[in-house]
């Protein structure tokens, strides 16, 4: 007994967070990651450059990027349930908005602006940092279930989103995604979500009592230090800087490639319909990833799980690249899905957990929010650069090998990241 209320319970209450960001990742990540598929309609439509619909994209991560310190420490101070709801605000009025678009700086504003600023609010960062709060000795499993919504939205939602652009229109899409936020993740995250077991008197891991060093607790929280004494602290660590790195390189991967996909495929003479087929195909094995690398990354540890992800990354990129060159253009795109798929799953979820286990403490939220500054700022110079590359070359070739010779650097930097002992912070 704890407070007269009981610490035990048929479930664990950790294990509803998990199924919350589960649900949440699903909407906001196919929201971003729908920009790829939207662009070919807009393209068609409004004759705007790939390079121009790149930086509307840039701003989304730009924005995501620059608020991420300030709302994680937020997230310190005040707990879930008062931030994350309204991230999923900000995307469903973003993407009802998106309906009204006739100008390319539209576009930049709604959905860019909105989701990104909404993904600060709830998005990779802030799940991220609301796994440790509940979860220590199956930190990376519960990561990793929780991070695979984003496979698993991509899966269920890019292709139905692809289906309702070419049978309902572009608009009418926008409008529908939005409204299921507005309705749906918006209730479930304002409800479910809370600050830490003891908000429903358990202990961390459901165990039957306090364990003899507790990742983060819920009176720690409300202490958090300030912003600016948090960037003095980690910039003392050699953690941070390497991570900056590895994070920096994954923005650029997953942000460049994906949000040039659709039409990477549908210029290799795939319809778009199956470039849409593959696209969602993609998010049910990064699905599979990032449940499977966060369940063996418990064991063979983070550093030999993100080095491996990495150079999983890579082969995808180099199958990728090969795709306009060869006869059998569906088999190797079975083949591209599931090789980049993997890495990219183990990568993010990897990284997620390497991270909590390297910056312990109540103010793992402004940390992970001040390292996706690098993050954005990849997806900032990466998208738009590869638009404006290709139409000036015709070709993909030079970023994404660039990027490909990026995470192969990240397989050396991932190796200098250690573990800070528990119980510290």
């Amino acid at each position: 007994m704890r407070g007269g209320k009981t610490t035990r319970s048929w479930i664990y209450y950790g294990w509803v967070i998990v199924g919350t960001s589960f649900t949440a990742m699903a909407f906001h990540q196919t929201a971003r990651f729908s920009f790829s598929i939207f662009q070919v309609p807009l393209i068609q439509e409004f004759g705007w450059g790939r390079g121009a619909l790149g930086g509307a994209y840039a701003l989304m991560l730009g924005s995501y990027a620059l608020v991420s310190p300030f709302t994680g420490n937020l997230f310190d101070k005040k707990g879930a349930r008062a931030v994350m709801p309204w991230g999923s605000v900000l995307v469903g009025v973003g993407f009802t908005l998106a309906y009204f678009i006739s100008e390319l700086w539209h576009v930049y504003l709604v959905p860019c602006l909105f989701v990104g600023l909404g993904m600060a609010l709830s998005g990779f960062a802030m799940h991220s940092a609301l796994m440790p709060q509940w979860f220590q000795k199956k930190r990376g499993l519960a990561t990793g279930l929780a991070l695979s919504g984003s496979g698993t939205g991509i899966l269920l939602f890019i292709p139905l989103i692809e289906w309702l652009i070419s049978t309902k229109g572009w608009r009418l899409t926008y409008l529908i995604f939005g409204l299921a936020v507005l309705f749906i993740v918006v209730p479930i995250t304002a409800l479910l979500l809370r600050r830490g077991p003891e908000d429903v008197d358990q202990y961390i891991d459901g165990e039957s009592g306090p364990p003899a060093h507790t990742a983060t607790k819920s009176s720690e929280k409300s202490h958090s230090p300030p912003l600016f004494q948090v960037f003095r602290q980690v910039c003392k660590q050699k953690n941070f800087w390497t991570l900056l790195i590895v994070v920096f390189f994954m923005g650029l991967n997953n942000n460049s490639i994906l949000s040039q996909l659709q039409l990477y495929l549908v210029d290799a003479e795939y319809s778009t319909a199956l470039a849409a087929f593959f696209f969602g195909m993609l998010g049910a094995i990064r699905m599979l990833a990032t449940f499977s690398m966060g369940w063996l990354s418990d064991f063979i540890g983070r550093k030999r799980a993100q080095g491996l992800s990495s150079f999983i990354t890579v082969c995808g990129i180099v199958i990728l690249l090969s795709i306009p060159h060869v006869s059998s253009k569906i088999l190797m795109g079975w083949v591209f899905i599931f090789v980049y798929g993997m890495g990219l799953g183990g990568m993010s979820v990897c990284y997620s957990s390497m991270s909590a286990d390297a910056f312990r403490g109540p103010s793992f939220g402004a940390t992970i929010g001040l390292l996706e500054i690098f993050f954005g700022l990849g997806g900032f110079i990466g998208p738009p650069l590869a638009g404006f590359i290709f139409d000036y070359t015709g070709s993909y070739m030079i970023p994404f090998a660039g990027i490909a010779i990026g995470l192969l650097f990240c397989i050396f930097m991932s190796l200098f990241v250690y573990e800070t002992p528990r119980g510290t912070s």
